[in-house]
C-alpha cells in the first residue's frame, strides 16, 4: 500500500471516530454495538498494512498501534508514515 492510500484510510478512521461520538450521543451506543460493526474493517486494514512491529498481536504492539491511530494532533500523513515505516 502506498503512503497516500494509508493516509486516506486514517482520515476515514478519524471520521468514523467522530461519527461514533455523535451516534453515542444520539443513540446511546456507538457503531460497534449495532448494525455497522463492519466499519471496524477500516481499522483492520490499516493495521494489516502497517509495519510488522505494529501488526503483531502482542499487547505492546497493539497499544503502540492504537496510540498512533489516536494521535489526532498529528496529520494522517504523519501517522501513515510512522505506521508504514515502523519508526516512532
Amino acid at each position: 500500500m502506498e503512503k497516500g492510500d494509508m493516509a486516506k484510510l486514517i482520515e476515514v478512521e478519524d471520521e468514523l471516530h467522530n461519527m461514533d461520538k455523535v451516534l453515542e450521543q444520539l443513540a446511546g451506543h456507538g457503531h460497534a454495538s449495532g448494525d455497522f460493526i463492519k466499519l471496524d474493517n477500516v481499522f483492520d486494514v490499516i493495521q494489516n498494512n502497517s509495519h510488522a512491529c505494529f501488526s503483531s498481536e502482542s499487547e505492546e504492539s497493539m497499544q503502540a498501534f492504537f496510540n498512533i491511530i489516536q494521535s489526532r494532533e498529528m496529520s494522517p500523513e504523519q501517522r501513515a508514515d510512522i505506521l508504514m515505516n515502523g519508526q516512532l
